[in-house]
């Protein structure tokens, strides 16, 4: 299975660098077109075989472990703010813990899971 991912991502990473290195090129070009579609079928045949090779159950807990991630990382980081006005000292020590339980749980879903 760990072959079939590497070999998506080659495709799908020459299929944007061709993509990317046509930009430059002349439009009536006839290779230019040819050039495109071949960046457009690597992208498409790399896509497909991530598609079919990784369950969308995996595809959903990575998505979900990085959104908690950021959650977590955004309450660690920028939610601390103590100015009397906005809000009291014991919120944003419990915004602290709860971003660190929200970081964990996200960097377990997207490193370790499923095992």
């Amino acid at each position: 299975m760990v072959l079939e991912i590497i070999l998506a991502a080659v495709l799908i990473a020459f299929g944007i660098i061709a993509i990317l290195f046509s930009i430059n090129e002349d439009v009536n070009d006839k290779q230019l077109i040819v050039v495109l579609l071949v960046g457009v079928a690597a992208i498409i045949g790399g896509g497909w075989i991530i598609l079919t090779h990784v369950t969308l159950w995996i595809l959903l807990a990575k998505l979900a472990g990085l959104i908690l991630a950021g959650i977590g990382l955004f309450l660690i980081i920028g939610f601390p703010d103590v100015e009397p006005d906005y809000q009291l000292r014991g919120m944003s020590n419990a915004g602290v813990f709860i971003g660190i339980v929200l970081l964990i749980i996200g960097a377990y879903l997207l490193l370790f899971y499923p095992a």
